[in-house]
């Protein structure tokens, strides 16, 4: 297992495999190479863990992990105390990137040392009305994705994930903790590199799930 790769990815997954390689692939069409995936099975039954094991001989730079069912939160923390790369970010099972993703947020943290954390840069794939999730802060009421803070979009030094206590374990947005409160000791800017392609509306997602059992709909 190679330990000097200069970006760990995160993928924490739960019950995706009809949708993981397409997140996988578009890591792997990355300009930059320079990269270990940390693929987190946060307890799922569908059969990903055989469909992964014949890859990971073929690709020594995947790791995979599994535990039982703790929710996002505490998944993505794991990777984050098993990371072994310079800096660290997310890709969700649902989602992917584009080419350059990883490049241009690499750049940005080379030449400008003084930032500790970037996020943003989402394109967002879906049909309209779904790109509007249930609130974090005002229950009851909705909110445009361009306005929340997409967890999978935050890159920064793995050091500084570390120091900045992880994820809470809420169960809706974790995000709308974590992000305030590392900005309170960190330098944190939000990037506009339309690069994170953000799939909305899937049946499964947690802020579908969430606004059905709040019994809100979508504008």
């Amino acid at each position: 297992m190679n330990q000097n790769k200069k970006i760990s990815v995160i993928l924490p997954v739960y019950n995706r495999k009809h949708l993981i390689m397409r997140a996988i692939n578009s890591l792997a069409a990355q300009t930059c190479k320079d990269w270990e995936l940390l693929i987190m099975d946060d307890g799922s039954s569908d059969g990903l863990a055989e469909m992964l094991f014949p890859l990971l001989d073929a690709n020594p730079h995947w790791r995979y992990c599994r535990h039982s069912h703790r929710g996002l939160a505490l998944t993505r923390n794991l990777g984050i105390a098993t990371a072994s790369g310079e800096y660290l970010t997310f890709l969700d099972s649902d989602d992917e990137y584009k080419p350059e993703h990883l490049a241009v947020r690499l750049d940005y943290m080379h030449s400008h040392p003084d930032v500790d954390f970037i996020h943003g840069g989402v394109v967002l794939n879906g049909p309209p009305e779904s790109h509007y999730v249930p609130d974090a802060v005002h229950k009851g009421k909705m909110i445009h994705l361009s306005e929340c803070y997409i967890g999978s979009t935050l890159f920064g030094k793995t050091e500084t994930f570390r120091r900045s206590g992880g994820f809470k374990p809420l169960p809706y947005s974790a995000e709308s903790e974590f992000l305030p409160r590392i900005a309170a000791q960190f330098r944190v800017e939000k990037v506009a590199f339309p690069t994170y392609i953000y799939y909305t509306g899937l049946p499964d997602s947690i802020c579908t799930i969430k606004g059905q059992n709040e019994g809100i709909t979508t504008r």
